[in-house]
Protein backbone atom coordinates (compact mmCIF):
# COMPACT_ATOMS: atom_id res chain seq x y z
CA UNK A 1 0.00 0.00 0.00
CA UNK A 2 1.33 3.41 -0.87
CA UNK A 3 1.16 5.69 1.51
CA UNK A 4 0.50 9.44 0.85
CA UNK A 5 3.24 11.90 0.90
CA UNK A 6 3.51 14.51 3.47
CA UNK A 7 4.50 18.09 3.37
CA UNK A 8 7.81 17.56 4.72
CA UNK A 9 8.38 14.40 2.26
CA UNK A 10 7.04 17.18 -0.13
CA UNK A 11 9.76 19.97 0.85
CA UNK A 12 12.52 17.66 0.77
CA UNK A 13 12.30 16.79 -3.12
CA UNK A 14 14.53 19.45 -5.12
CA UNK A 15 12.13 20.69 -8.58
CA UNK A 16 13.13 22.54 -11.18
CA UNK A 17 10.54 24.92 -13.79
CA UNK A 18 12.04 25.68 -17.58
CA UNK A 19 10.09 28.01 -18.88
CA UNK A 20 11.31 31.00 -20.76
CA UNK A 21 8.16 33.07 -20.38
CA UNK A 22 8.87 35.24 -17.29
CA UNK A 23 4.88 35.53 -16.77
CA UNK A 24 4.40 32.33 -16.89
CA UNK A 25 7.22 31.06 -14.80
CA UNK A 26 6.62 33.17 -12.00
CA UNK A 27 3.14 32.17 -12.03
CA UNK A 28 3.48 28.27 -12.01
CA UNK A 29 6.61 29.09 -9.34
CA UNK A 30 3.58 30.47 -7.28
CA UNK A 31 1.13 27.78 -7.85
CA UNK A 32 4.04 25.21 -7.17
CA UNK A 33 4.59 26.97 -4.19
CA UNK A 34 1.15 27.62 -3.01
CA UNK A 35 0.91 23.46 -3.46
CA UNK A 36 3.48 23.03 -0.85
CA UNK A 37 6.27 21.92 -3.31
CA UNK A 38 9.64 24.06 -3.38
CA UNK A 39 10.61 24.56 -7.00
CA UNK A 40 13.84 26.86 -8.57
CA UNK A 41 13.04 28.37 -12.37
CA UNK A 42 15.04 28.88 -15.30
CA UNK A 43 14.26 30.79 -18.55
CA UNK A 44 16.21 28.91 -20.75
CA UNK A 45 17.49 25.04 -21.01
CA UNK A 46 20.81 26.07 -21.25
CA UNK A 47 20.72 27.09 -17.56
CA UNK A 48 18.86 24.00 -16.69
CA UNK A 49 20.87 21.58 -17.65
CA UNK A 50 24.54 23.52 -16.16
CA UNK A 51 22.32 23.41 -12.98
CA UNK A 52 21.67 19.54 -13.47
CA UNK A 53 25.26 19.03 -14.19
CA UNK A 54 26.08 20.23 -10.91
CA UNK A 55 23.43 19.46 -8.77
CA UNK A 56 20.90 16.34 -7.87
CA UNK A 57 17.71 17.51 -8.94
CA UNK A 58 14.30 14.90 -8.13
CA UNK A 59 12.15 16.65 -10.33
CA UNK A 60 11.89 18.62 -13.67
CA UNK A 61 8.64 20.72 -15.03
CA UNK A 62 9.81 21.90 -18.75
CA UNK A 63 8.14 23.77 -21.45
CA UNK A 64 8.30 22.19 -25.02
CA UNK A 65 8.59 25.60 -27.21
CA UNK A 66 11.77 27.39 -26.59
CA UNK A 67 14.59 28.68 -27.93
CA UNK A 68 17.75 27.97 -28.75
CA UNK A 69 17.04 24.46 -26.68
CA UNK A 70 13.54 23.55 -26.82
CA UNK A 71 11.96 21.17 -24.15
CA UNK A 72 11.89 18.34 -26.32
CA UNK A 73 16.14 18.77 -26.46
CA UNK A 74 16.39 19.00 -23.32
CA UNK A 75 14.35 15.63 -22.33
CA UNK A 76 16.87 14.04 -24.41
CA UNK A 77 19.76 15.48 -23.00
CA UNK A 78 18.39 15.02 -19.49
CA UNK A 79 17.64 11.27 -20.12
CA UNK A 80 21.50 10.83 -20.90
CA UNK A 81 22.70 11.86 -18.02
CA UNK A 82 23.48 9.28 -15.01
CA UNK A 83 20.75 10.08 -12.63
CA UNK A 84 18.24 11.73 -14.25
CA UNK A 85 15.33 13.38 -12.62
CA UNK A 86 11.32 12.68 -13.73
CA UNK A 87 10.49 15.26 -15.85
CA UNK A 88 7.31 16.83 -17.03
CA UNK A 89 6.88 17.85 -20.43
CA UNK A 90 4.51 20.67 -20.48
CA UNK A 91 2.60 21.96 -24.08
CA UNK A 92 0.08 23.73 -25.31
CA UNK A 93 -0.82 20.77 -27.85
CA UNK A 94 -2.74 17.91 -27.05
CA UNK A 95 -2.51 16.21 -29.85
CA UNK A 96 -1.30 12.25 -29.75
CA UNK A 97 1.07 13.19 -32.16
CA UNK A 98 2.92 15.28 -29.69
CA UNK A 99 2.42 13.10 -26.45
CA UNK A 100 4.31 10.59 -28.15
CA UNK A 101 7.23 12.43 -29.79
CA UNK A 102 7.71 13.97 -26.24
CA UNK A 103 7.58 10.80 -23.99
CA UNK A 104 9.78 9.27 -26.50
CA UNK A 105 12.09 12.12 -25.89
CA UNK A 106 12.23 10.89 -22.17
CA UNK A 107 9.61 13.07 -20.19
CA UNK A 108 7.86 10.76 -17.70
CA UNK A 109 4.65 12.69 -17.92
CA UNK A 110 2.94 14.45 -20.30
CA UNK A 111 0.55 17.57 -19.59
CA UNK A 112 -1.37 20.00 -21.97
CA UNK A 113 -1.72 23.81 -21.38
CA UNK A 114 -4.04 25.11 -20.73
CA UNK A 115 -4.07 22.79 -17.50
CA UNK A 116 -6.20 22.52 -13.82
CA UNK A 117 -4.03 23.33 -11.35
CA UNK A 118 -5.63 20.09 -9.76
CA UNK A 119 -4.24 18.06 -12.10
CA UNK A 120 -0.82 19.13 -12.24
CA UNK A 121 -0.97 19.02 -8.42
CA UNK A 122 -1.35 15.24 -8.91
CA UNK A 123 0.72 14.53 -11.44
CA UNK A 124 3.26 16.26 -9.60
CA UNK A 125 2.80 14.00 -6.60
CA UNK A 126 2.61 10.77 -8.43
CA UNK A 127 5.97 11.51 -9.72
CA UNK A 128 7.18 11.95 -6.57
CA UNK A 129 5.72 9.05 -5.48
CA UNK A 130 7.60 7.24 -8.33
CA UNK A 131 10.71 8.85 -7.51
CA UNK A 132 10.45 7.55 -3.83
CA UNK A 133 9.56 3.89 -4.62
CA UNK A 134 12.74 3.83 -6.96
CA UNK A 135 14.73 5.64 -4.24
CA UNK A 136 13.52 3.20 -2.25
CA UNK A 137 14.40 0.50 -4.74
CA UNK A 138 17.95 1.91 -5.05
CA UNK A 139 18.39 1.52 -1.19
CA UNK A 140 17.32 -2.05 -1.28
CA UNK A 141 19.23 -2.99 -4.13
CA UNK A 142 22.75 -1.61 -2.53
CA UNK A 143 21.43 -3.35 0.85
CA UNK A 144 21.09 -6.33 -1.65
CA UNK A 145 24.11 -5.93 -3.15
CA UNK A 146 26.50 -5.23 -0.43
CA UNK A 147 24.90 -8.67 1.48
CA UNK A 148 26.24 -10.07 -1.81
CA UNK A 149 29.31 -9.10 -1.63
CA UNK A 150 29.77 -10.38 1.74
CA UNK A 151 28.20 -12.92 0.66
CA UNK A 152 30.70 -13.46 -1.94
CA UNK A 153 33.41 -13.02 0.27
CA UNK A 154 32.36 -15.52 2.19
CA UNK A 155 31.86 -17.95 -0.11
CA UNK A 156 35.65 -17.51 -1.43
CA UNK A 157 36.74 -17.85 2.21
CA UNK A 158 34.67 -21.07 2.15
CA UNK A 159 36.68 -21.77 -1.31
CA UNK A 160 39.79 -21.25 0.19
CA UNK A 161 39.09 -23.54 3.45
CA UNK A 162 38.15 -26.50 1.31
CA UNK A 163 40.55 -26.33 -0.89
CA UNK A 164 43.32 -26.02 2.44
CA UNK A 165 41.29 -28.63 3.77
CA UNK A 166 40.96 -30.96 0.31
CA UNK A 167 45.01 -30.66 0.77
CA UNK A 168 45.07 -31.79 3.99
CA UNK A 169 43.32 -35.05 2.81
CA UNK A 170 45.24 -35.44 0.38
CA UNK A 171 48.45 -35.07 2.73
CA UNK A 172 46.98 -37.97 4.54
CA UNK A 173 47.05 -40.55 1.86
CA UNK A 174 50.07 -42.76 1.33
CA UNK A 175 52.31 -41.87 -1.37
CA UNK A 176 53.51 -44.40 -4.35
CA UNK A 177 55.91 -45.71 -2.27
CA UNK A 178 58.22 -48.94 -0.96
CA UNK A 179 57.58 -50.10 2.18
CA UNK A 180 59.54 -52.97 3.91
CA UNK A 181 61.15 -56.29 2.69
CA UNK A 182 60.43 -54.91 -0.99
CA UNK A 183 56.67 -54.38 -1.01
CA UNK A 184 54.91 -51.54 -1.89
CA UNK A 185 51.97 -49.82 -2.27
CA UNK A 186 49.83 -47.70 -5.08
CA UNK A 187 47.58 -45.61 -4.93
CA UNK A 188 44.32 -43.62 -7.15
CA UNK A 189 42.35 -41.31 -5.22
CA UNK A 190 39.06 -39.36 -7.07
CA UNK A 191 36.82 -37.91 -4.71
CA UNK A 192 33.27 -36.58 -6.16
CA UNK A 193 33.50 -33.31 -4.49
CA UNK A 194 36.10 -31.32 -2.78
CA UNK A 195 36.43 -33.26 0.30
CA UNK A 196 35.60 -36.93 0.20
CA UNK A 197 34.26 -39.53 2.91
CA UNK A 198 37.03 -41.98 1.91
CA UNK A 199 40.32 -42.34 3.89
CA UNK A 200 43.39 -45.08 2.93
CA UNK A 201 46.71 -45.82 3.86
CA UNK A 202 48.91 -47.88 4.40
CA UNK A 203 52.87 -48.00 6.36
CA UNK A 204 55.51 -50.32 7.97
CA UNK A 205 54.84 -50.88 12.04
CA UNK A 206 57.74 -52.28 11.86
CA UNK A 207 60.73 -54.22 9.90
CA UNK A 208 58.25 -57.67 9.50
CA UNK A 209 55.01 -55.95 9.25
CA UNK A 210 52.94 -53.53 7.35
CA UNK A 211 49.57 -52.02 8.32
CA UNK A 212 46.91 -51.06 5.94
CA UNK A 213 42.99 -49.79 5.72
CA UNK A 214 40.62 -48.25 3.67
CA UNK A 215 37.64 -46.31 4.95
CA UNK A 216 34.35 -45.40 4.00
CA UNK A 217 32.06 -43.18 5.71
CA UNK A 218 28.25 -42.73 4.45
CA UNK A 219 27.66 -39.61 3.08
CA UNK A 220 29.56 -37.73 0.45
CA UNK A 221 31.06 -33.75 1.47
CA UNK A 222 32.42 -32.03 4.49
CA UNK A 223 29.91 -33.56 7.33
CA UNK A 224 31.62 -37.35 6.01
CA UNK A 225 35.22 -36.01 5.78
CA UNK A 226 34.68 -34.18 8.89
CA UNK A 227 34.60 -37.72 10.22
CA UNK A 228 36.83 -39.55 8.36
CA UNK A 229 39.24 -37.13 9.41
CA UNK A 230 38.94 -38.36 13.05
CA UNK A 231 38.82 -41.89 12.33
CA UNK A 232 42.54 -41.57 10.43
CA UNK A 233 43.71 -39.92 13.45
CA UNK A 234 42.38 -43.01 15.76
CA UNK A 235 44.27 -45.71 12.82
CA UNK A 236 47.12 -43.20 12.62
CA UNK A 237 50.52 -45.37 12.14
CA UNK A 238 51.45 -43.63 15.37
CA UNK A 239 49.16 -44.76 17.35
CA UNK A 240 50.56 -47.35 19.78
CA UNK A 241 47.78 -50.06 19.53
CA UNK A 242 49.43 -51.01 15.60
CA UNK A 243 52.32 -52.02 17.99
CA UNK A 244 50.23 -55.16 19.37
CA UNK A 245 49.81 -56.29 16.11
CA UNK A 246 46.34 -56.89 17.22
CA UNK A 247 43.56 -56.13 14.71
CA UNK A 248 40.91 -56.75 16.80
CA UNK A 249 41.80 -54.54 19.24
CA UNK A 250 42.63 -52.02 17.16
CA UNK A 251 38.97 -52.38 15.04
CA UNK A 252 37.17 -53.31 18.67
CA UNK A 253 38.58 -49.82 19.94
CA UNK A 254 37.70 -47.89 17.21
CA UNK A 255 34.23 -49.09 16.53
CA UNK A 256 33.43 -48.27 20.58
CA UNK A 257 34.95 -44.43 20.00
CA UNK A 258 33.06 -44.02 16.64
CA UNK A 259 30.77 -40.67 17.25
CA UNK A 260 27.96 -39.46 15.13
CA UNK A 261 27.60 -35.93 16.07
CA UNK A 262 24.69 -34.75 14.05
CA UNK A 263 22.82 -38.09 15.42
CA UNK A 264 21.70 -38.72 11.31
CA UNK A 265 22.56 -42.34 11.07
CA UNK A 266 26.62 -42.27 9.72
CA UNK A 267 28.28 -45.13 10.02
CA UNK A 268 31.63 -45.85 8.08
CA UNK A 269 32.85 -49.03 6.10
CA UNK A 270 36.09 -50.13 7.01
CA UNK A 271 38.63 -53.11 5.40
CA UNK A 272 41.56 -53.42 7.95
CA UNK A 273 44.82 -55.22 8.05
CA UNK A 274 48.52 -56.13 8.70
CA UNK A 275 50.94 -58.25 6.60
CA UNK A 276 53.71 -59.65 7.49
CA UNK A 277 56.03 -58.92 4.55
CA UNK A 278 58.57 -62.12 4.58
CA UNK A 279 55.73 -64.61 5.22
CA UNK A 280 53.00 -63.16 2.70
CA UNK A 281 50.43 -64.06 5.80
CA UNK A 282 47.52 -61.61 6.49
CA UNK A 283 45.73 -60.75 8.77
CA UNK A 284 42.26 -59.21 7.57
CA UNK A 285 38.82 -57.30 9.11
CA UNK A 286 36.20 -56.64 6.74
CA UNK A 287 33.52 -54.40 8.37
CA UNK A 288 30.79 -53.81 5.88
CA UNK A 289 33.42 -53.23 2.96
CA UNK A 290 33.10 -54.72 -0.48
CA UNK A 291 35.27 -58.05 -0.69
CA UNK A 292 39.46 -57.35 -1.44
CA UNK A 293 40.75 -58.70 -4.92
CA UNK A 294 43.55 -60.58 -5.14
CA UNK A 295 45.85 -59.71 -8.55
CA UNK A 296 47.86 -62.42 -10.07
CA UNK A 297 49.92 -63.48 -13.13
CA UNK A 298 47.29 -66.05 -13.62
CA UNK A 299 44.05 -63.44 -13.49
CA UNK A 300 42.10 -61.51 -10.89
CA UNK A 301 40.03 -63.36 -8.15
CA UNK A 302 38.10 -62.03 -5.11
CA UNK A 303 39.17 -62.88 -1.44
CA UNK A 304 37.49 -65.82 -0.67
CA UNK A 305 34.27 -64.89 2.43
CA UNK A 306 35.70 -67.87 4.54
CA UNK A 307 39.05 -65.03 4.88
CA UNK A 308 37.08 -61.84 4.44
CA UNK A 309 33.34 -62.55 5.49
CA UNK A 310 31.73 -59.16 6.23
CA UNK A 311 31.08 -57.78 9.39
CA UNK A 312 28.92 -55.33 10.76
CA UNK A 313 30.08 -51.31 9.90
CA UNK A 314 31.91 -49.19 12.02
CA UNK A 315 29.53 -47.26 14.09
CA UNK A 316 26.29 -49.54 13.56
CA UNK A 317 26.60 -51.66 17.06
CA UNK A 318 29.47 -50.44 20.05
CA UNK A 319 28.87 -53.76 21.57
CA UNK A 320 29.92 -55.46 18.46
CA UNK A 321 33.09 -57.63 18.75
CA UNK A 322 34.88 -57.82 15.22
CA UNK A 323 37.00 -60.85 14.70
CA UNK A 324 39.85 -61.37 12.14
CA UNK A 325 40.50 -63.79 8.88
CA UNK A 326 43.54 -64.81 7.52
CA UNK A 327 45.04 -65.96 4.20
CA UNK A 328 48.51 -65.83 2.64
CA UNK A 329 49.59 -64.07 -0.42
CA UNK A 330 51.72 -65.85 -2.94
CA UNK A 331 54.77 -64.53 -4.75
CA UNK A 332 53.94 -61.59 -7.30
CA UNK A 333 50.13 -61.45 -6.13
CA UNK A 334 49.03 -57.86 -5.59
CA UNK A 335 45.69 -56.96 -3.11
CA UNK A 336 43.42 -54.45 -4.29
CA UNK A 337 41.07 -52.33 -1.82
CA UNK A 338 38.48 -50.35 -3.64
CA UNK A 339 35.95 -48.14 -2.16
CA UNK A 340 31.84 -48.52 -3.45
CA UNK A 341 32.20 -45.56 -5.79
CA UNK A 342 33.98 -47.71 -8.46
CA UNK A 343 31.38 -50.65 -8.94
CA UNK A 344 28.28 -48.91 -8.17
CA UNK A 345 28.35 -45.68 -10.32
CA UNK A 346 25.68 -46.29 -12.44
CA UNK A 347 25.45 -45.77 -16.50
CA UNK A 348 22.26 -43.94 -17.41
CA UNK A 349 21.89 -46.20 -20.12
CA UNK A 350 23.29 -49.27 -19.08
CA UNK A 351 22.90 -48.95 -15.13
CA UNK A 352 25.39 -49.88 -12.36
CA UNK A 353 28.65 -50.77 -13.59
CA UNK A 354 29.06 -53.58 -10.79
CA UNK A 355 31.47 -56.08 -9.01
CA UNK A 356 31.18 -58.43 -12.10
CA UNK A 357 32.32 -56.06 -14.72
CA UNK A 358 35.06 -54.86 -12.01
CA UNK A 359 36.77 -57.54 -11.65
CA UNK A 360 36.97 -58.73 -15.28
CA UNK A 361 38.72 -55.48 -15.93
CA UNK A 362 41.03 -56.24 -13.39
CA UNK A 363 41.74 -59.47 -14.81
CA UNK A 364 41.94 -58.24 -18.05
CA UNK A 365 44.44 -55.24 -17.29
CA UNK A 366 46.69 -57.48 -14.73
CA UNK A 367 49.48 -57.40 -16.59
CA UNK A 368 50.26 -53.46 -16.53
CA UNK A 369 51.74 -51.99 -13.97
CA UNK A 370 50.41 -50.60 -10.86
CA UNK A 371 49.85 -47.18 -11.34
CA UNK A 372 48.61 -48.03 -15.37
CA UNK A 373 46.56 -50.79 -13.58
CA UNK A 374 45.02 -47.99 -11.53
CA UNK A 375 44.57 -45.46 -13.52
CA UNK A 376 42.78 -47.90 -16.18
CA UNK A 377 40.57 -48.92 -13.31
CA UNK A 378 39.63 -45.01 -12.41
CA UNK A 379 39.32 -44.17 -16.17
CA UNK A 380 37.03 -47.08 -16.76
CA UNK A 381 34.68 -46.03 -14.37
CA UNK A 382 35.00 -42.25 -15.37
CA UNK A 383 33.97 -42.80 -18.65
CA UNK A 384 30.64 -45.68 -17.13
CA UNK A 385 29.63 -42.62 -15.06
CA UNK A 386 29.73 -40.04 -18.37
CA UNK A 387 32.54 -38.21 -16.53
CA UNK A 388 30.20 -37.22 -13.84
CA UNK A 389 31.50 -38.48 -10.50
CA UNK A 390 29.00 -39.88 -8.68
CA UNK A 391 31.04 -40.75 -5.70
CA UNK A 392 34.55 -41.36 -4.02
CA UNK A 393 36.77 -43.44 -6.15
CA UNK A 394 39.47 -44.76 -3.69
CA UNK A 395 42.32 -47.28 -5.05
CA UNK A 396 45.02 -48.91 -3.02
CA UNK A 397 47.12 -52.09 -4.42
CA UNK A 398 49.49 -53.70 -1.86
CA UNK A 399 52.29 -55.29 -4.26
CA UNK A 400 54.07 -58.39 -2.65
CA UNK A 401 57.78 -59.17 -3.19
CA UNK A 402 59.13 -61.98 -5.67
CA UNK A 403 61.61 -63.16 -2.40
CA UNK A 404 58.16 -64.67 0.25
CA UNK A 405 59.02 -67.56 2.26
CA UNK A 406 56.11 -69.29 3.69
CA UNK A 407 57.71 -70.95 6.72
CA UNK A 408 54.60 -71.62 8.50
CA UNK A 409 52.60 -68.54 7.76
CA UNK A 410 53.52 -67.13 10.69
CA UNK A 411 52.12 -63.36 11.53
Amino acid sequence: MTMPLSLQHIRQYKIILVEDSDSERCLLLNLLDSMGFTAQGFSNAQGAIKHLQNEQVDMVITDWMMPQISGIELCKTIKSMPCSPYTILLTGNNQNAHMIEGIESGADDFIAKPFHSGVLKVRILAGLRIIEMQQKLASHNKTLNQMLVKEQDYLNCLRQDLSLAAQLQRALLPKNSDLTEGWRVTTEFKPAQDLAGDLFQCFNIDEQHIGFYLLDVSGHGTAASMLSFTLAHHLSSHQKVWQSLDLALITNKLNREFDDPEQCGRFATLLIGIANTKTGAVELINAGHPSPIIVSPQGAKFVDDSYAESQLPIGIDKQHHYQSQHFTMEKEEQLLLYSDGIYECRHSKFGSFGLTKLLKNVSDARALPAEQLLHYLSYSTELWQEKQAQDDISLMLISTTNTLSHCGSQM
